[in-house]
């Protein structure tokens, strides 16, 4: 029998849980302009929002990667969305006056319940639409939907507008793509100046408090948590600062990783001056996130090649006055012993010094990494001869601690 492996895809499911988390977010950016909630995603639905410990909005996601995908009085998204309403109406879960909106990308066919189920006061009809739906349920022979048929129809006639009352049908909306756009209008407030970096930033965030909510099973997430997420970001676009990736800020490098590392010009400046493994293990770390982290900066142009060098111009101004401070106190022709003690000296003053990028940019790691960067250049270094010591062991000209 022949097949392919196409048929086992899943593109439009998987664009469908992230058209669910990104339509969240939209909405949670909505909503804090209303009032205090706490949002959570499959919990009581795709989406739920909760205040004061009672649910007062719930959401239904159904994203179609069918451009032409409609809404009819017999659509599978609409009445196993109707099941799941049902039930939590039944169960007390989902309270009879919290609001209900089914969001789909596919268009509500005029003249349909879904259609009388419009979100705008203009057209809606809810006696239309119940009496639509109950017709539809009663004759229909889909034997996919005959559980959700008959838990629709053994409402009573009170109960069952009631419900519908509260179900509001938003159909026709931009894709898990397109769905950006809204966003980025939400985002507007947050930075003028960065509009694309925040959407990158706020999203980042978003879809790992997701991820850590789903699996860890928290408590759901705030608007309190959400507004000081944009502060946050707000705070680290201004002109004065930059955004640091708490991705980039976790980053930790392990012992067995050393040997990786061995050969590396830095590696052997910090080895030249001692043999703490640990302290070899902290220049690998604090170069890595600030490789990293100017690297980001730069793709998202944050920050300029002149900027940067500008800045490590500046650090190399300030190791060269430690430099010849130690020169001074080492005297003429100093025992090993004693280069290697001024060594360690200059090396703890690399750990120490912050010499912020942007007076807003606070982490240590940023100026603790340059320098280990520099280092790796030959443009800096610990041991006072450090540049005839690495020559031997490099292989390679050194160039003078040049800046």
């Amino acid at each position: 029998m022949q097949g392919s492996v196409e048929s086992f895809g899943a593109a439009g499911p998987m664009a469908g849980y992230l058209y669910q988390v990104r339509l969240a977010l939209v909405w949670a950016l909505r909503q804090s302009r209303v009032g205090d909630f706490i949002v959570n995603l499959e919990l009581l639905d795709d989406v739920s929002f909760e205040a004061a410990g009672e649910a007062i909005m719930v959401l239904q996601t159904k994203h179609s990667l069918n451009a032409a995908a409609t809404l009819t009085d017999l659509s599978p998204e609409l009445w196993k969305t109707l099941r799941v309403w049902t039930v939590g109406l039944g169960s007390g879960e989902v309270p009879a006056t919290a609001t209900r909106f089914l969001i789909s990308t596919a268009a509500a066919t005029p003249g349909t319940a879904c259609a009388a189920l419009g979100i705008g006061a203009s057209g809606r009809d809810v006696p239309e639409a119940t009496k639509r739906l109950k017709h539809a349920a009663s004759t229909s022979s889909n034997a996919n939907l005959k559980d959700a048929f008959a838990a629709f129809l053994a409402l009573d006639d009170a109960t069952r507008e009631q419900l519908l009352a509260r179900i509001y049908v938003v159909p026709a909306q931009p894709d898990a793509d397109a769905i950006q756009a809204q966003l980025q209008s939400e985002l507007y407030h947050v930075s003028l100046h960065h509009q694309d970096q925040a959407i990158k930033l706020v999203e980042g965030w978003w879809f790992g408090r997701v991820v850590h909510e789903l699996v860890h099973g928290g408590s759901g997430i705030s608007r309190a948590e959400i507004d000081a997420q944009l502060s946050d970001i707000q705070e680290s676009l201004k002109p004065d600062s930059l955004p640091i990736s708490e991705e980039i800020d976790a980053l930790l490098v392990a012992l067995e990783q050393l040997p990786e590392f061995a050969d590396r010009p830095f590696y052997k400046q910090v080895e030249l001056v001692t043999n703490s493994k640990q302290r070899i293990l902290n220049a690998i770390t604090s170069y890595l996130r600030a490789f990293r982290q100017r690297s980001e900066w730069t793709r998202d142009d944050l920050l300029f090649d002149a900027d940067l060098e500008k800045y490590d111009r500046r650090l190399c101004e300030e190791w060269q006055l430690q430099r010849e401070q130690v020169r001074d106190e080492l005297g003429a022709a100093p025992a090993e012993d004693a280069m290697q003690t001024a060594g360690r000296a200059i090396l703890k003053w690399a750990e120490d010094v912050v010499f912020s990028i942007r007076t807003g940019v606070t982490v240590p790691w940023v100026c603790r990494g340059s320098l280990h960067m520099l280092a790796d250049e030959l443009r800096v270094g610990w041991h006072p001869d450090f540049e005839a010591r690495l020559q031997v062991i490099l292989g390679t000209p050194g160039n003078g601690g040049a800046a």
